[in-house]
């Protein structure tokens, strides 16, 4: 089934662009379509130019795709290198993680990998098509501050900007380590689930995963396909149009395994059948994901919650730009505490909110909270001269 493509016409930001959807072609297509849509790349692009990143990470998969199919071109040496690249630096990254997933196992800590390494490991099936920039690892939210700890005595460092609010609002911490490699601490697997329902939700089904000889644990392929569109259809400077090659790849090796039903429930539960329908109608329009029409028809037909009208103006837009405008950077903040509050009225939500913005802004109290506001309406409402801004006399 072909499903309506109303990605394009509401979030043309989150689609490829007509290169882009070149490489997508080349790197999942069979036979001569791939071939085809690699030759016309091959003829519109200036070598010597920087790739998007979008692309970039798209190269290693497309390069994998034509050695199977035989293409023989000047290009594939320099496709090659950079599949090569690719392999190695995940050989790396996996040596280095591994030992700490097992420290985090030892100590009774449940982890749960997700993206790149079991997509790696169980999907792809090959260490050089799916370059990963860190490793994303997910603990029991009862458990976050004890991985946090062992993984600050292991030499891991926090982002910077990290706090230990971010456990309440947030869900993952980014660590690097001074030796290189970077990973992602997740208590929930999604931003926009973090929710006791969809904690059990996502490790109830949970398969086994051998993660470098460490025994870990990967989402099944419902939930794996599930979080790579939610996870992929969100804005970012750079698209991030590696889901739809990371969905199809799923979508095709665990055919017949995918729930829909269950699939549909949990996207209404979530309120996440909009962003769900429409990543799974582009998939269906443009790559031929086979979607049963009652899933599809569910999701694109299912009343949005006012959660989801509000998110989307965000995530489906522009959100850098909308972060750099004195107003609407307010109204992105707002429409990340609405997806996280839980409180039951008026007064709950105003307090709740409250608490949010003392720590998105970074402050030492919510005391502080009416003075900024007062100065950012001066700033805009007050002439600089009146405000004592100087000026001739």
């Amino acid at each position: 089934m072909a499903g309506p493509d109303l990605l394009t016409r509401r979030a043309p930001a989150l689609v490829p662009t007509p290169l882009q959807a070149l490489v997508l072609a080349a790197a999942l297509d069979d036979g001569d379509a791939a071939v085809a849509a690699f030759r016309q790349w091959r003829r519109s692009i200036d070598l010597d130019d920087h790739f998007d990143l979008g692309t970039f990470r798209l190269l290693p998969l497309m390069y994998g795709n034509l050695q199977r199919l035989g293409v023989r071109d000047s290009l594939m040496g320099r496709l090659k290198g950079i599949y090569r690249m690719a392999w190695y630096e995940n050989h790396v990254l996996f040596d280095e993680t591994a030992p700490l997933v097992a420290a985090l196992e030892r100590e009774g800590i449940r982890t749960l990998l997700i993206k790149g390494a079991p997509l790696v490991i169980d999907y792809y099936g090959n260490h050089g098509v799916r370059p990963m920039a860190d490793l994303d690892v997910v603990v029991p939210p009862a458990d976050a501050r004890r991985a946090i700890v062992l993984l600050e005595a292991a030499g891991w460092q926090r982002n910077e900007r990290a706090s230990d609010d971010d456990l309440r609002y947030r869900h993952a911490m980014q660590f690097v380590h001074p030796r290189g490699g970077e990973l992602d601490l997740h208590w929930h697997l999604l931003y926009e689930t973090c929710n006791a329902d969809a904690d059990r939700h996502f490790w109830s089904t949970a398969r086994p995963l051998d993660y470098r000889g460490v025994p870990t644990r990967q989402l099944d392929p419902t939930n794996t396909l599930l979080h790579a569109v939610v996870h992929g259809l969100r804005w970012n400077p750079e698209p991030p149009i590696r889901w739809i090659a990371d969905a199809m790849v799923v979508a095709r090796k665990a055919r017949g395994e995918i729930d829909w039903p269950r699939l549909v429930d949990f996207a209404r539960r979530q309120k996440l059948t909009c962003r769900l329908g429409l990543g799974l109608g582009y998939l269906a329009a443009h790559h031929g994901l086979e979607v049963p029409g009652t899933a599809l028809d569910a999701l694109l037909g299912a009343r949005m919650s006012l959660v989801e009208r509000i998110e989307n103006t965000v995530v489906l837009g522009d959100r850098d730009r909308m972060f750099e405008h004195p107003v609407l950077k307010n109204w992105v903040l707002f429409a990340d505490f609405c997806r996280h509050s839980d409180a039951d009225g008026a007064l709950g939500f105003i307090v709740g909110f409250s608490h949010f913005l003392r720590y998105a802004w970074r402050l030492r109290g919510r005391s502080e909270i009416l003075p900024i506001v007062v100065r950012g309406v001066m700033r805009r409402l007050v002439p600089q001269r009146l405000r004592g801004g100087g000026g001739a006399t």
